[in-house]
């Protein structure tokens, strides 16, 4: 195996290794996101579900990148038949499995936002905003600091206050999400350039095929042409030689009857 067979197979390996890390964390987002919206969702899990976006989306994005930089230049001129047989392989899979991602991505992006404005509706929706401020310009009650009613609604204000940072985190969450599928829709058009340039390249090779046929055929024409003249040549041959063995016999004739008549 030459150098560059070993380093487009050790490529080659690696995409597929990619491809395969993308297939198990595109299953475990789709079971994960099964939890949105319900009493088992919870800041960790939307924590675990997106790092495991940003950990599938790059390698989509390393799988594409290594076909795009590394492989597609191996596969040059009709010598590497096999590579781009195995090169167009593998975008195909990667497509698949990108497909794949995106889909669960949208699914998750359709529950996070369902999720996401039910919990800002639980916080009070956005009149809370301003909520600590409006606390603030009201007069001192004349109360004690210590009395059941105040302490109730100092904890009612903070939780009002954590329900709508917690809404918040959520919404930046699903901002990134988007960010995310955004980044998938541009890797597309790398696969898509590829596929395109894979179809233009089997268009040639078609082209190279036949003008290769179209070479033969004229090859065979010529060559009973060669072989019809050379048969030619050889029964004109053959009879010129009978013509000449005739005329050798006819003279011989004519010698010997001379010869015998002077005799």
């Amino acid at each position: 195996m030459s150098t560059d067979d070993e380093r487009f197979a050790n490529l080659a390996a690696e995409i597929s290794q990619l491809v395969t890390g993308v297939q198990t964390n595109t299953g475990q987002i789709r079971n994960l996101s099964n939890k949105i919206g319900t009493d088992r969702d919870s800041e960790a899990l939307r924590s675990q579900i997106h790092s495991l976006t940003h950990t599938t989306l790059s390698q989509c994005q390393r799988a594409t990148e290594q076909l795009k930089r590394d492989l597609t230049p191996m596969c040059q001129g009709m010598a590497a038949a096999m590579r781009r047989v195995q090169k167009d392989r593998l975008v195909d899979q990667v497509t698949k499995v990108a497909g794949d991602f995106q889909e669960v991505q949208r699914l998750v992006q359709a529950r996070e936002k369902e999720a996401a404005a039910k919990q800002r509706r639980e916080a009070g929706g956005s009149g809370l905003d301003s909520l600590f401020d409006q606390q603030q310009q009201q007069p001192a009650q004349l109360v004690d600091a210590d009395s059941p009613f105040r302490l109730g609604g100092q904890q009612q204000q903070q939780q009002q206050q954590l329900d709508l940072q917690a809404a918040e985190q959520r919404e930046q969450q699903l901002h990134q999400l988007e960010q995310d599928i955004v980044g998938i829709n541009e890797l597309f058009k790398d696969l898509a350039h590829m596929v395109h340039d894979q179809g233009e390249m089997l268009d040639s090779i078609e082209d190279h095929v036949s003008e290769a046929v179209m070479h033969v055929e004229t090859g065979n024409k010529q060559l009973g042409k060669a072989v019809s003249y050379k048969r030619s040549a050889r029964r004109k041959k053959i009879i010129l030689a009978i013509i000449v063995l005739v005329v050798l016999l006819v003279i011989g004739l004519v010698i010997y009857l001379s010869v015998r008549s002077n005799n």
